[in-house]
């Protein structure tokens, strides 16, 4: 409630009264901390019975689940009322899963923590988390609440953590590196997200994910962190660069300085760093292990300035404390870059035909030691005239079978040069379905629910079928063997070759494949396609929705090979195909 004017309607957003209590937002009673000025003022009517007090929806329904925990505070006081306080976990309908009763309301500020451990699940998410008083014993008094928190189980326990099936589905996709860090319009400042949630702002969708639970997130799903840190640019509207605010080169020295001091909060020596001492006061003794750091944001909209002097600013004063960071350009290759980089962060928005026809686009890249981070992609339009200008308005809801064959035929040709594309990494990665800035996005949910959509089944089986070396074939995929695009690679731990086929076309189409190795028997083949003899088979344009989350899973099958060195195969329609072949001795490669 603290980032939000007092009396603004949209202060109040998912709080609703019970049972007649007048809610407001004010600033007039001292607020728990500096941080957080604002109060919830509860005023009770004079003549009531009965409770009385008020409610949250959560975030569009709340998820009530036997056999979980819930840990939940608040604070509270009031000048005049002392008796309890029931919290509870109940249907719109009034059915009460859980409820705690706390004492202790005083003139000043008190903390009230409780567990709920719900006696049966609901069987919606239309469900509140009620607060309530004695409306005989609380008639005409006003009290105060403020810094509500209410958490289910979170994943692997951590503190302010995730939400488990969620970071679950994200961790089963083995990520390598988790991109995060990039400011918004209004700035994401880092030192304002940690320690007591009391001690942070509240700024909608940052502080209560702060620094550290973005660090301990990353390295719970075993992957590399690139921090991106915002260089001086607030981005507006991508159609019209002059509502962009770029900070002049005479004042950019205190956000650079204030990257400086983030950067010793992460990798600062706990003992002999004032952002190490501060890092281990909140509980996190050893320092975070961090290489990358991006500078800025889509930068190639704004060329000018970041040549001139912020990529610079950000590198040469970063460099100079931490020589063995590597940096990350937002920019296309520019020799108005000094230092020069070797990085770049490339970002593309577009309709399938774009990423068919951009497969190959790193295949005659200039091996010159530039190296390329495809930070964000994603088919976000069928249409081909429809594409990211600002926000296209034929934006898809959910990725589609059809858009992910062709964000796959565009990965083969990043797996296969992977000499020069580093990294990469799919569009934003999770949508509310009743609240969302950016579509289509990896996974999608709402209060109980998540769906995995075609696109994460495409970076599923691309991640966890990995080679350690890629191979050579013949012929080469290119433009003239569309609609199939392939790479093949080999994992010299396993002396498993894999073959990743994407079919972006209409129809089946078999392959004979000639093995330049000896395979055992049989292979495993695992495919996303539209299910054969189906009702919606030949149609591509479908997608996995909240309503119906396995309509496009992958299938594994095994099949026998007639011969040690080769077999045929048939890729569906518009499909994704991973085929694992066991070597029965290790490649040469």
């Amino acid at each position: 409630m603290s980032s939000i004017i007092p009396g603004t309607q949209n202060a109040l957003t998912a709080w609703q009264p019970f049972n007649g209590a007048r809610l407001s937002v004010t600033s007039k009673t001292s607020g728990v901390s500096s941080s957080l000025p604002n109060s919830l003022q509860v005023q009770i009517p004079k003549v009531v019975s009965g409770p009385i007090g008020f409610e949250n929806t959560g975030y569009w329904g709340i998820k009530v689940q036997s056999g979980w925990t819930y840990q939940g505070s608040f604070y509270a006081k009031s000048t005049s009322f002392s008796e309890s306080v029931v919290v509870s976990l109940k249907s719109t309908r009034g059915t009460v899963f859980a409820s705690k009763a706390v004492m202790g309301i005083s003139t000043s500020w008190t903390k009230f923590t409780f567990e709920f451990q719900p006696s049966a699940s609901a069987d919606t998410d239309e469900n509140v988390f009620n607060v309530a008083v004695d409306g005989k014993a609380a008639a005409g008094q006003t009290i105060f609440f403020s810094m509500f928190s209410l958490f289910p189980p979170t994943f692997r326990g951590r503190e302010n953590g995730m939400r488990i099936d969620l970071a679950e589905a994200l961790a089963a996709t083995q990520p390598s590196i988790w991109r995060f860090g990039i400011s918004v319009a209004t700035r994401w400042k880092w030192n304002e997200t940690i320690g007591r949630l009391e001690d942070r702002p509240g700024r909608p969708n940052t502080d209560g994910l702060g620094l550290l639970e973005y660090l301990n997130w990353v390295e719970d799903l075993g992957a590399e962190p690139i921090l991106g840190v915002w260089d001086g640019i607030s981005t507006a509207n991508y159609s019209d660069l002059s509502t962009w605010t770029v900070v002049p080169e005479a004042d950019l020295q205190p956000y650079v300085d204030d990257v400086l001091n983030e950067l010793e909060f992460i990798v600062g020596d706990a003992k002999t760093t004032e952002g190490g001492k501060l890092r281990a006061s909140l509980g996190r003794t050893e320092p975070y292990a961090l290489k990358y750091i991006e500078i800025g944001n889509e930068d190639q909209f704004q060329p000018e300035s970041y040549a001139a002097y912020r990529w610079n600013a950000f590198v040469t004063a970063i460099g100079a404390k931490y020589p063995d960071f590597e940096f990350i350009a937002t920019t296309l290759p520019s020799t108005a870059l000094t230092p020069a980089y070797q990085r770049i962060d490339f970002h593309m928005y577009n309709s399938p035909s774009w990423f068919t026809a951009n497969a190959f686009m790193f295949d005659d890249y200039p091996r010159n030691g530039t190296k390329w981070f495809i930070g964000e992609y994603a088919v976000t339009s069928t249409n081909d005239t429809n594409t990211l200008g600002d926000i296209p308005s034929g934006r898809l809801p959910y990725p589609t079978l059809q858009g992910s064959a062709a964000e796959a035929a565009f990965m083969t040709g990043m797996e296969r040069n992977s000499d020069v594309v580093f990294a990469s990494a799919y569009a934003p990665s999770f949508q509310h379905i009743r609240n969302y800035q950016w579509t289509p996005d990896i996974m999608t949910y709402d209060a109980s629910r998540v769906v995995k959509s075609t696109s994460y089944y495409v970076q599923q089986l691309f991640s966890t079928n990995r080679g350690t070396h890629v191979l050579d074939t013949t012929p080469v995929s290119s433009n003239d063997t569309a609609p199939l695009f392939w790479v093949a690679s080999y994992n010299n731990e396993t002396d498993v070759v894999f073959l990743k086929v994407s079919n972006t076309g209409s129809q089946d189409l078999v392959a004979n494949i000639f093995l330049g190795f000896t395979a055992t028997d049989f292979a495993t083949a695992t495919a996303i396609s539209t299910p054969a003899l189906s009702p919606i088979s030949g149609l591509f344009n479908v997608s996995n929705t909240l309503e119906e989350p396995e309509l496009i899973i992958p299938v594994a099958t095994s099949f026998a090979l007639p011969f040690s060195d080769r077999f045929n195969y048939t890729f569906p329609a518009t499909s994704v195909t991973v085929i694992a072949l066991q070597s029965t001795t290790a490649l040469e490669v």
